[in-house]
């Protein structure tokens, strides 16, 4: 594909609506595209998406890795529908409208490279391509997605800020810590003043310093029923496997639950796992190959740390080595959201690479 070609498929892209949970168009666009190129696909149970598998395309290149590309088909709310604009070189939006480059850039890559094996076949191994759904909501496709219909060995997130070249090798454990606490009218100490000791409390415990734990919503209600009740909401993030967290999150529902137990509080915690913590070696299979299609193409290296989870710690933490790789969008979840369109065509010609290279 052009840059044009490459261009128009995004523009494409980005005018179908596909916020979270409201997928279903995009979804049949895709399988529409594959279809016109008798690429066969598989949708996964429960609206999680859908796999696209390319087949080796002889005996020798059978025996090479198997290798998964993924990116997810939706994106975060948009408060208007997006006016594009073309302005030196990057797709933006003109009014207050998300673009949704996170992650239809990572869905337009994959799909020109799919028109270009299709059009051009060179010796490639067993290919899949995977595109979820509700990405945006807790990477709950990833979550979900059929692993059954997926037999690669290691694959590639495409979705990522930054230039392409960039790539994330690590990411954090991320657990939401949420508590309530309610007393009766006639307490002897309020709810506030009982939520703000046990934070206090906690804010003097020592955790390690890989480990991050901060509330962003603290707030009080009166009830119907005259009681006073107190909600935070906290989240707690660790460059570390969820095992080594657990012991930090026993000790802070602790601090909570003995200060109510002092106080004759009534209180109540939920623990919501948000994504697992996973690190990829510079000498990983995926790292190597990478990097080696990089170089190829010349493009700036750079290993770099992602603040939030991808559907990469998903497929880490079910057993698929998965490298994330910068999709090439800038600002993402803001209005002022853009993509280069030389870093589209930058991201094909990635895939594209890894593609040769792990055939090789």
């Amino acid at each position: 594909m052009t840059q044009d070609t490459i261009q128009d498929l995004f523009l494409e892209l980005v005018a179908i609506p596909s916020e979270s949970g409201q997928e279903q168009e995009i979804i049949t666009y895709i399988q529409t595209f594959l279809k016109q190129r008798n690429i066969s696909s598989k949708p996964s149970k429960q609206q999680s998406g859908l796999v696209a598998t390319l087949p080796a395309t002889d005996e020798t290149t059978e025996k090479a890795p198997i290798i998964a590309f993924s990116a997810h088909v939706d994106t975060a709310t948009t408060p208007a529908t997006p006016e594009i604009t073309l302005t030196n070189g990057y797709i933006e939006t003109t009014n207050q409208a998300l673009l949704g480059a996170d992650d239809k850039a990572g869905v337009t890559a994959m799909l020109a490279a799919i028109d270009q094996l299709t059009q051009n076949p060179e010796p490639h191994g067993q290919i899949e391509f995977i595109f979820t759904t509700k990405e945006e909501e807790g990477l709950t496709g990833a979550k979900l997605f059929d692993l059954d219909l997926v037999e690669a060995d290691f694959g590639f997130c495409l979705d990522a800020p930054g230039p392409v070249g960039s790539m994330i090798r690590t990411s954090r454990t991320h657990l939401q810590l949420d508590f309530w606490i309610e007393v009766g009218e006639s307490h002897d100490k309020s709810a506030i003043q009982i939520a703000r000791e046990a934070l206090k409390k906690i804010h003097k415990h020592k955790f390690p310093t890989e480990m991050h734990w901060q509330v962003y919503h603290f707030g009080g209600e009166v009830l119907e029923n005259g009681n006073e009740k107190v909600t935070i909401l906290s989240e707690l993030s660790a460059d570390f496997p969820l095992e080594h967290c657990l012991p930090y999150v026993e000790q802070i529902k602790q601090i909570f639950i003995e200060i109510g137990v002092a106080h004759k509080a009534d209180v109540q915690d939920v623990t919501h796992m948000n994504y697992h913590h996973f690190h990829l070696t510079s000498t990983s299979k995926p790292c190597l190959i990478a990097t080696q299609a990089m170089a190829n193409l010349e493009l700036p290296q750079q290993t770099v740390q992602l603040e939030g989870g991808t559907d990469a710690n998903v497929f880490n933490d079910r057993g698929i080595p998965f490298l994330v790789l910068a999709a090439g969008y800038e600002n993402p979840h803001t209005t002022s959201e853009r993509i280069a369109v030389t870093e589209l065509h930058h991201l094909t010609k990635l895939v594209a690479e890894i593609i040769k290279v792990t055939a090789n």
